[in-house]
């Protein structure tokens, strides 16, 4: 798969907003006493995570236009 610049410079973009969501559900799943919503927020990092190893295959297999 080809990118461009810009595109390569969002998909970077995306890898840190992505990666700062993940630092906040976890960190609200470990202020949480609430059991539902401690699970809520562990899933939601969890699928950050699989979105962010989605992001980072993209930037591996990209070639720079």
């Amino acid at each position: 798969m080809s990118l461009t610049t810009k595109e390569l410079m969002l998909v970077q973009d995306n890898i840190k907003m992505t990666q700062n969501s993940i630092k906040i559900m976890e960190s609200l799943s470990e202020l949480c006493t609430d059991t539902q919503i401690k699970s809520l927020c562990e899933k939601m990092a969890n699928d950050h995570r699989s979105d962010l190893q989605t992001l980072i295959k993209h930037i591996n297999s990209a070639t720079i236009q």
